[in-house]
């Protein structure tokens, strides 16, 4: 009776054990994700929120208008839409490009919508959250009052820009 008293107590130890390790198992959490765009801006790569661009446009004409400030260049014709368009060379302190290597990111947020001549596009790809961080302490310059965080990208921390604070930046 003794050995099969030991070997019921065995077993009962042996399934709690089993029981125990079940729960402390990782549990595999799907992180929130986010669309990021990569480009090119002068010497510089930056990013914009996915959500913040509508579409990328080959270099076009832009039709220049008098009295505009020098970090608009003019209007763009989008499929019948009348659009202005941002340099945001000017505002990045980067060199201005080539007018016939330019895109132009057409950018969305709320009632803003305008075109942004970049260099070109490096990439588009769903990021984690967490993988955004503050903007780095360092920054300073032009490009300071547009970071609103860095992501670790191919080896270089490249800068998030606000698509809204741009916006506010010309409305002002």
């Amino acid at each position: 009776m003794e050995q099969s008293e030991e070997l019921l107590k065995s077993e009962l130890i042996l399934n709690e054990l089993k029981k125990r390790q079940k729960t402390k198992e990782v549990v595999d959490v799907e992180e929130e994700r986010i669309k990021v765009v990569f480009f090119v801006c002068g010497e510089n790569r930056y990013a914009f929120y996915g959500t913040d661009i509508r579409e990328i446009l080959p270099a076009s004409d832009i039709s220049w208008v008098p009295g505009l400030p020098e970090y608009l260049p003019g209007l763009i014709n989008v499929r019948g839409d009348i659009e202005s368009v941002i340099d945001l060379h000017f505002f990045l302190g980067e060199e201005k490009p080539d007018q016939e290597k330019h895109l132009i990111a057409m950018a969305v947020r709320g009632d803003f919508h305008s075109g942004v001549i970049i260099d070109g596009i490096e990439d588009v790809i769903d990021i984690p959250v967490s993988a955004i961080a503050p903007p780095l302490a360092t920054l300073n310059g032009a490009a300071r009052d547009l970071v609103i965080g860095s992501i670790e990208y191919d080896a270089k921390t490249i800068s998030l820009l606000d698509v809204g604070k741009l916006a506010n930046l010309i409305t002002i």
